[in-house]
C-alpha cells in the first residue's frame, strides 16, 4: 500500500518469450489499472545508493525513478563448464536424447540446463520449469534403471500477476492462428494457438480447467476444431471423449 511500482523491460512487450502479444498486452493492461507503471524498451543504466541502501534506478533514457527496492530479474544461462570439461556435447546447454542420456550414455542431465529435441514441436528447446525438471528426473531414474521410456511430457508453465492466474500448456512458437475462449474484459479467457489445423498449446487466464483439459488433449494429441472451441468444455470433453475412444478402437483393430 502507498507504494509506486514501474517495471522496466529492455524488449518491446512484456512476457515476450513467454506468452503471445494479445496476452501480453491483456497483462499490461490490467497492471496498469492498477496504477502500475510499464516502461518497455528501456534498460537500467545505473543504480544509485547512500549509506548502503538504494535510493534511484537511472533509465537507459537518462530518467531517474525514486526506489527503495529493486527486484532484478535477467534471466539466466546453463552452466555448462563441468559437461564441457567432460567432453560432453554443448548447444544451448547440455545435449541429450529422449532418454536425458548425453553424448556420454554413462552420463545424463536433466532440467534447466539440458537442450533436447522436443518430440512434440521438432525443434531443440531448453525449458526452464519445474514440470520439465521434474518429469526429467523420473525419467533419468528409469533409465538408469534400465527402461528405454523416451521422454514425452507436455510442458506446461503458471504464472500468478496481480489478479490474473497465468497457464500456459504446450508449446506455441509457429503458430499461425489462434481462437479466443471466453471473454477478455472479464479477465476470464483462454487462448488456442494453431499450426494449421494441429493445435499447439493453450494460454489461460483465469480459467484453470480449459488449462487441465489443455493438458489431457495435447497428451492425446487431439486437435480440437475452432467450432469444438466455440462450443465450450463440455464440448471439447465430449470430442476429446470421441477421440481417446477411436484411438483405442484402432489399436484394438
Amino acid at each position: 500500500a502507498d507504494r509506486t511500482v514501474t517495471v522496466v523491460e529492455a524488449v518491446d512487450r512484456l512476457l515476450g518469450r513467454a506468452v503471445a502479444p494479445v496476452v501480453a498486452s491483456h497483462v499490461r493492461q490490467r497492471l496498469e489499472a492498477t496504477g502500475v507503471r510499464i516502461l518497455t524498451g528501456t534498460s537500467i543504466a545505473r543504480i544509485e545508493g547512500e549509506n548502503g541502501h538504494v535510493v534511484a534506478a537511472i533509465t537507459s533514457a537518462g530518467e531517474r525513478l525514486p526506489a527503495r527496492m529493486v527486484v532484478v530479474g535477467v534471466g539466466a544461462v546453463p552452466n555448462v563448464e563441468l559437461a564441457q570439461a567432460a567432453g560432453l556435447s554443448i548447444a544451448n546447454g547440455i545435449r541429450v536424447d529422449h532418454q536425458m542420456r548425453t553424448s556420454v550414455p554413462e552420463i545424463l542431465a536433466i532440467g534447466d540446463a539440458a537442450s533436447y529435441r522436443h518430440w512434440f514441436t521438432g525443434g531443440d528447446v531448453r525449458l526452464e520449469s519445474v514440470q520439465n525438471a521434474t518429469d526429467q528426473a523420473r525419467l533419468a531414474a528409469r533409465t538408469i534403471t534400465g527402461h528405454a521410456d523416451s521422454y514425452s511430457a507436455v510442458p506446461w508453465f503458471w504464472s500468478d500477476i496481480g489478479d490474473m492466474k497465468l497457464q500456459m500448456v504446450g508449446l506455441t512458437a509457429g503458430g499461425d492462428s489462434h481462437v479466443v475462449l471466453g471473454d477478455l474484459p472479464d479477465n476470464k479467457f483462454s487462448i488456442y494457438h494453431y499450426a494449421g489445423d494441429r493445435l499447439l498449446g493453450i494460454e489461460s487466464v483465469n480459467r484453470p480447467g480449459d488449462h487441465m483439459l489443455g493438458r489431457k488433449m495435447l497428451g492425446a494429441g487431439f486437435s480440437p476444431t475452432p467450432q469444438t472451441i466455440a462450443a465450450g468444455p463440455e464440448g471439447l470433453k465430449a470430442a476429446l471423449a470421441a477421440f481417446q475412444n477411436m484411438e483405442l478402437a484402432k489399436a484394438g483393430a
